[in-house]
C-alpha cells in the first residue's frame, strides 16, 4: 500500500507544480499544522484539499515533547558552541522592527539580514521563525535564555504574518523542523516529502547526537532508502507530465483522480512494490549516486517500458483497427461498384442498394468498435501503468482539432 506523504519543512507548499504532481502519485498529503496556526492556502491547494481531500492537516502535539527534549539536551550539553555559531543578537537603529524575514534552511546556506531587521544571528543571517506550538514551553525558554532565540516576533515571509513567532538562526530552525517531521512520521507511518531539494533528510531518526553532528560537526545526511516510494513516484509520473504543470488547472488533476480511482490505486500499488524491492536489494548501499542510478533503472523497467507497451496495445485497438476493418468492407467488388454507381445515380434501386451497403458497413463498424472497446478496457484494467496513460492524455493542452478527435474516439469507444 502506498503511504501518505508528510510535507516539510514548511506548512504552506512553495511550488504549485510540485504539489500538483504529488497528487498524481501519492494518495494524500499530510502537513504539520500546530493548534492555533491559521493556514492561508492559494486556490490550487484549496481545491486539492476540499474537492479531493488530498491535503490533510496534522497537529504535531504528540511529537513536540520528544523532539524538544533532544534539542534541550543539546543546548544543555553544548550551549556555548551553539551560541557561538547560531546565537541571536540585536541590530538596526530606531526604525528597525521585530521581524523574521528568512525561512528554515540547511547549515551553510548563505543569507543576509535585511536593513530593517532588528535581530539577526551572529553570522549575520536573518532569523527564521518557528510557531510556538511546534516546541515545548521549556524549550522556548531555554533557547531564549541561551541567546539562541528571540520570542514573539512577526514573520515577513509567512502567509500568517499575524502569528507570534520564535525567531532563530535558519539552520537551527531547519534542523528542528526536520527532527519534528521525522518524529511525527515515526508515530504515523507517514512518508516525509519535500519540494526543497536540500531537505531530504527527515526520513531518518533525529536525536541530540545527530543534531550536534549536523549543526556543529558538519556531518552529511546518511543515504536513506525510506523515501524510495516517493522517488519512484516522482520519476514515473514525470515521464507523462506536461512541461508547464503549474499552468494546468488543478481541477483536471482532481477529475483524473476521481474518474480513474481504480487505475490510480493500481498504479500506487505498483510504486509501492517497486520501492519495496529496491529497499530489500539496496539496503546496504552507501553511495547516493549509485542509489539514484538503481532507482532510475527500476522506474524505466517497471513504468516507462510498461507504458510504451500499453500505448502500442492502445494503438492496436484504436482508430487504426477501425479504419482497417471498414476499408476492408469497402474493398469488395460489389460494394465498390455500388459506391461508384452512387456518383452517377440520383435515386432508384442503385441508391437503395448503396444505402444498404452503407448500413451494412455501419453495422460492421459498430461491431468493430465494440470489440475495440472491449480489448481496450481489458488492456487498461490489466496494466499497472494505465493511470499514467490517463495522465498523459488528460493533462495535455487541448486544441479544437484534438477536442473533436477525442469526442469521435470516445463515441466509438476507441479513446483512452
Amino acid at each position: 500500500m502506498q503511504r501518505i506523504g508528510l510535507y516539510y519543512p514548511y506548512v504552506h507548499f512553495r511550488d504549485p507544480g510540485w504539489v500538483k504532481a504529488a497528487a498524481l502519485y501519492l494518495p494524500a498529503m499530510a502537513r504539520v499544522v500546530p493548534e492555533g496556526f491559521r493556514v492561508s492556502d492559494p486556490d490550487h491547494v484549496r481545491v486539492l484539499r476540499d474537492d479531493l481531500g488530498f491535503v490533510r492537516d496534522v497537529d504535531p502535539a504528540g511529537a513536540v515533547e520528544a523532539v524538544s527534549r533532544h534539542l534541550l539536551q543539546l543546548v544543555d550539553e553544548r550551549g556555548e558552541e551553539l551560541r557561538s555559531r547560531f546565537g541571536v543578537r540585536g541590530t538596526g537603529g530606531q526604525g528597525a522592527v521585530d521581524v523574521v524575514n528568512a525561512e528554515p534552511s540547511p547549515p551553510g546556506t548563505p543569507a543576509l539580514a535585511g536593513d530593517r531587521a532588528r535581530f539577526s544571528s551572529f553570522g549575520g543571517r536573518p532569523l527564521a521563525g518557528l510557531y510556538p506550538g511546534e516546541m515545548s514551553p521549556e524549550l522556548r525558554g531555554a533557547l531564549s535564555g541561551a541567546g539562541l532565540a528571540v520570542r514573539r516576533v512577526r514573520n515577513a515571509v509567512s502567509h500568517g504574518a499575524s502569528h507570534a513567532w520564535v525567531g532563530m538562526d535558519p539552520a537551527l530552525a531547519w534542523v528542528y523542523k526536520c527532527a519534528l517531521t521525522a518524529e511525527l512520521a515515526g508515530r504515523t507511518a507517514f512518508l516525509p516529502v519535500t519540494d526543497q531539494e536540500a531537505a531530504h533528510t527527515a526520513v531518518d531518526p533525529w536525536d541530540a547526537e545527530r543534531m550536534a553532528a549536523v549543526l556543529l560537526g558538519g556531518a552529511p545526511a546518511p543515504v536513506g532508502t525510506g523515501d524510495l516510494s516517493v522517488r519512484v513516484g516522482v520519476l514515473s509520473v514525470r515521464c507523462v507530465l506536461p512541461a508547464r504543470l503549474d499552468e494546468v488547472p488543478v481541477e483536471k488533476i482532481v477529475e483524473l483522480r476521481k474518474k480513474y480511482e481504480p487505475e490510480f490505486l493500481a498504479y500506487t500499488d505498483a510504486i509501492a512494490r517497486t520501492a519495496a524491492d529496491l529497499r530489500e536489494e539496496l539496503a546496504g548501499i552507501r553511495s547516493p549516486r549509485a542509489l539514484d542510478l538503481y532507482v532510475r533503472q527500476a522506474v524505466h523497467r517497471d513504468f516507462e517500458v510498461e507504458l510504451a507497451k500499453l500505448r502500442e496495445v492502445m494503438k492496436g485497438v484504436g482508430l487504426q483497427t477501425i479504419t482497417t476493418s471498414v476499408s476492408t468492407t469497402f474493398d469488395t467488388p460489389t460494394s465498390a461498384a455500388l459506391a461508384s454507381g452512387l456518383i452517377s445515380t440520383v435515386g432508384g434501386t442503385a441508391a437503395g442498394s448503396v444505402a444498404g451497403v452503407v448500413a451494412g458497413v455501419g453495422a460492421t463498424a459498430v461491431g468493430v468498435l465494440g470489440a475495440a472497446r472491449s480489448r481496450r478496457d481489458e488492456a487498461l484494467a490489466s496494466s499497472p501503468v494505465s493511470f499514467l496513460l490517463r495522465v498523459k492524455h488528460g493533462l495535455k493542452p487541448t486544441t479544437a482539432v484534438r477536442r473533436i478527435g477525442r469526442a469521435l474516439r470516445r463515441s466509438g469507444g476507441a479513446g483512452v
